[in-house]
């Protein structure tokens, strides 16, 4: 087969590929594509030449690019493109090609691997020659040239040699065991990484380092990773002493992945492993005095030590999260302990000295990219993961000390600190709520405004995680100090008190502040007039809140409030003012829901006609759209019945919402990435605001569907469609179980509407596509959700089903119980081989087995309740079911009753719920 004819060809496509010119490059796209489909032998072999050989004598950057389109090429089906004429199934080069083809492709890649003295070439080859082997793999098709290649390159003298079978084994863990004759024996494969983790040249070291993750995750078994893998991990850490400081993220990266996922290979090694991580996380000193940790500080700039830090900590938290125990009985707790002090000092050597950026900033909406929160969320996962009797003594040591300093930056940390461990030391945080408020207050008057915002950060979240405990027996405290900083100089402190309030008021009984409710609703309503924005957005999100705790105690203040409301939302009409817009919307119907129907109907009708206005001059991605919303389900809620003439203005768009379906996406061939292939990736593509507000309108129908009731009528069929179409939607989950829940609802509707009484072939098309979800959904959960949809639809209609979908739906439960007690007995074989990872994975799955075998009984009760209460004798009033022909609603093939068909599911269901794992993670 020879090739020569197409280098001239191909040097045009890649010269314009290379171009930044549009026009070229498609065109270039398109001759490849039309080249594959006519030559698909030839072009793959020529690319391969070009890449691995030379061919051609083209530029170090062509050869790399014709790699790249190699492994593009070979394996995505191209349009036109067939394995059969007949069926003209788009098919992949690769398996339209010859197997002489095949291996004369292969010989050239390996040769290539073999005789490539240039560097950055090599990468480009073994990437290529990992992804034709992943593909092979997966077509059941060994690459068998290639792992002889690679373990002579081992032993070779040249680094760049060695360089590449280890990243080979990164992309194809499996390549040495389902590429050969005779798979490797582990040990031997555990020599191979050793001897690269050792290597003299550190870039094989790294290199070696994530084959080993790829290796102990994918390439061995359960027995194999516990036969290896802890003397893989302590070679590895030990290794990462002789690495420069530049490449030891990279080689802590790959370290990362591995604590997460198998805990238990780190703990044999503990003892060498913490010390090394606590001292890499130890930050540079940066002018501060204060001594957060034993450790002399890091004498690198700050973000060449981050990149080490970061994956360094996230090994540690990874540990503490999943082997708690282990890591508070190292040295009686010192890893936790110290791991405290040195994230505050992370935390405090992150900010600059100067606030004015902070103090002159207007959009506080926006997140902060600057704001160093990686310490918080650890200090909340280390909490979570160690517990008060841990961590709290090494914060307590912590803040007596840091209060007293007089660098700005100490004190907030300190504060901030108590406020991310909170709520996972919150079982020996609470009997010392007293002690920690006596600590933090001295600073509600510090004369930094940064520390007096951390303090307002600090009570606010103890307000919130504290269970109620804020609010019952420190409100005063709370409510004194809160409406002092609502008068502090600096703005920003006085939103952040108001910010606080609403923390307060999310879980409080009027009781502990009826006292305070008027100064506080006076003070908020002049700091809503006194402005910047970002205040009155804050402001008004408050008064929500304490409108809704007071109720009817608020009916004093409620004039004002909806006359600025109403004046606010008629007149901010400025794009900046969407948010405040919405806020006052919110605050608006949530407040009338606060006070009663009676005092606000007429204020309703007025808020409703300013809504419908705020509706029309909706524009895409509108801050406002998520508000009015859910203002007009407030709204709805408090009206009830006389919410009906606004119906017509609610309900369009929501369907309008609720019928988006994402645009297929056509990934051009100039993007060189590999498009997404599973569900799972394509629901994670899918997953944009337009979805996100599908799900909210489908939940906004169930809402007015259950409030309205019969006068929903008019949106019955478009809405029902709708949720039906829903139940099967393959890009979302949120679709599919907002869907199932309005499934019911709109039952009800039809039933108080007395549309479908004369039309019972409505009623059945609801239940045939509901049993045919249930008939083909494989995921307990989501099945768990649909046997509910189901049960609660029944329930309303109050009907036998007719035979045909009585039986279907008994046939399609005997095979789920089936499959759940078949997966549940493997699960038990599999036991003594699985790594704790698998093991999580499959107990999460029982779970949701279970939910879903309780909503399978749920509905067998229900399918049994109504057959009987119409036809067993029961007498009852409901009436013949849907289409039924007379005959018993339960009547098998067999001749067996429902009760007894639905006495041997039963038998089925309770084998199934028990087998499967045990453990005391599990109570089945």
């Amino acid at each position: 087969m020879s090739t020569e004819h197409l280098l001239s060809d191909i040097g045009v496509v890649l010269e314009a590929l290379m171009g930044t010119e549009d026009e070229p490059r498609q065109e270039a796209e398109k001759h490849l594509r039309r080249l594959t489909i006519d030559q698909p032998s030839e072009i793959m072999l020529v690319l391969a030449q070009i890449g691995a050989q030379g061919v051609g004598g083209f530029q170090l950057d062509h050869r790399l690019l014709s790699l790249i389109l190699l492994k593009r090429l070979a394996f995505k089906p191209l349009p036109g493109l067939f394995l059969n004429s007949t069926s003209q199934l788009a098919t992949a080069p690769f398996d339209v090609v010859r197997e002489s083809t095949r291996t004369r492709i292969e010989t050239v890649l390996t040769a290539g691997l073999k005789d490539e003295m240039d560097v950055r070439m090599r990468k480009g080859l073994g990437n290529c020659a990992a992804g034709w082997a992943q593909e092979s793999s997966r077509r059941h098709r060994p690459l068998l040239p290639l792992p002889p290649v690679l373990l002579d390159l081992t032993s070779s003298p040249h680094p760049f040699h060695r360089f590449t079978p280890f990243q080979l084994l990164d992309m194809t863990p499996t390549l040495l065991v389902d590429s050969v004759s005779d798979p490797l024996p582990a040990p031997q494969l555990a020599h191979i990484l050793l001897a690269g983790v050792n290597d003299p040249s550190v870039d094989v070291r790294v290199e070696a380092l994530k084959a080993v993750r790829s290796v102990l995750m994918e390439g061995v078994t359960g027995k194999e990773r516990e036969e290896i893998g802890p003397q893989l991990i302590y070679q590895a850490f030990a290794s990462l002493s002789k690495l420069p400081t530049n490449l030891l993220s990279h080689a802590l990266v790959p370290l990362v992945d591995l604590a997460s996922v198998h805990p238990h290979l780190y703990v044999p090694s503990l003892s060498t492993i913490l010390p090394g991580l606590l001292s890499m996380i130890s930050p540079p000193n940066l002018s501060q005095t204060h001594q957060f940790s034993p450790y002399p500080p890091s004498q690198m700039d700050f973000e060449s030590w981050e990149e080490i830090a970061n994956p360094a900590t996230e090994i540690l938290l990874s540990l503490a999260e999943l082997r708690s125990h282990q890591i508070q009985a190292w040295e009686d707790g010192r890893a936790g302990k110290e791991l405290v002090g040195l994230l505050i000092g992370r935390q405090s050597v992150s900010f600059d000295l100067d606030c004015q950026d902070w103090l002159e900033a207007t959009k506080l909406d926006e997140e902060d990219e600057e704001y160093p929160v990686f310490a918080e969320e650890a200090l909340d996962r280390l909490g979570i993961a160690l517990g008060g009797s841990t961590i709290l003594p090494a914060l307590s040591a912590q803040v007596q000390s840091l209060l007293q300093q007089e660098d700005w930056r100490c004190r907030y940390c300190a504060l901030v600190a108590i406020a991310a461990v909170a709520e996972g030391c919150l079982e020996e945080l609470q009997p010392r709520i007293r002690d920690v408020l006596a600590i933090i207050s001295p600073t509600a008057k510090d004369p930094h405004p940064r520390v007096r915002y951390a303090f307002l950060q600090c009570l606010g979240q103890l307000c919130s995680d504290c269970e109620g405990t804020m609010q019952t027996q420190y409100a005063n405290d709370v409510l004194q100090v809160c409406l002092g900083l609502l008068e502090d100089p600096v703005t920003r402190v006085r939103a952040h008190s108001s910010a606080c309030l609403t923390n307060f008021f999310q879980d409080v009984e009027l009781d502990a502040f009826a006292s305070f409710l008027d100064p506080l609703v006076r003070s908020l309503l002049t700091q809503f007039q006194a402005g910047p924005l970002y205040i009155q957005e804050q402001v008004l999100a408050t008064l929500s809140n304490a409108a809704l705790a007071a109720l009817e105690a608020f009916v004093p203040y409620y004039r004002d409030l909806m006359d600025l409301l109403l004046h606010t939302l008629a007149n901010a009409t400025g794009e900046s003012q969407q948010k405040l817009q919405g806020r006052a919307m919110e605050c608006a119907s949530l407040t009338g829901s606060a006070v009663g129907k009676a005092i606000f109907a007429i204020d309703a009708v007025k808020l409703a006609r300013l809504m419908i206005t705020v509706q029309n001059s909706l524009t895409s991605d509108d801050k406002r759209s998520s508000y009015l919303m859910d203002a007009w389900t407030s709204l709805c809620q408090t009206l009830g019945d006389d919410f009906e003439p606004f119906l017509p203005v609610v309900i369009p768009p929501l369907l309008q919402a609720a019928a988006y379906t994402p645009p297929k996406s056509d990934a051009p061939l100039s993007s060189f990435e590999d498009s997404p292939t599973d569900i799972e990736d394509t629901l994670v593509a899918s997953n944009t605001a337009e979805v996100d507000e599908k799900v909210q309108a489908f939940e906004n129908l169930t809402l007015y569907a259950f409030t309205m009731r019969g006068k929903f009528q008019p949106w019955l069929m478009r809405a029902m469609e709708l949720s039906l179409e829903g139940l099967v939607c393959a890009y979302s989950e949120g679709v599919r179980e907002a869907a199932a829940f309005l499934v019911p609802g709109l039952l009800q509707v039809a039933k108080d509407a007395r549309v479908w009484n004369d039309s019972p072939s409505n009623l059945i098309e609801v239940f045939q596509r509901v049993i045919n979800a249930i008939t083909k959904e494989n995921d307990p959960a989501f099945l768990a959700l649909l046997y509910k949809s189901f049960t609660d639809s029944l329930h309303v209609i109050a009907l036998p089903l007719p035979l045909n979908l009585s039986s279907q739906l008994l046939k399609s439960t005997t095979a789920h119980l089936n499959a759940i007690h078949s997966a549940r007995v493997d699960r038990e074989a599999q036991a003594p081989y699985m790594d704790e990872g698998d093991r999580e994975i499959f107990m999460e799955d029982q779970e949701n087995e279970d939910s879903a075998l309780d909503q399978i009984g749920s509905a067998l009760e229900m399918v049994l309740k109504y057959d009987h209460a119409t036809r067993g004798g029961g007498g009852g009033d409901a009436g013949a079911g849907p289409g039924d022909t007379g005959a018993g609603a339960g009547a098998g093939e067999s001749g067996e009753s429902l009760r007894e068909q639905v006495k041997k599911i039963e038998g089925i269901r309770t084998a199934a719920r028990s087998r499967g794992l045990k453990g005391e993670e599990y109570e089945g």
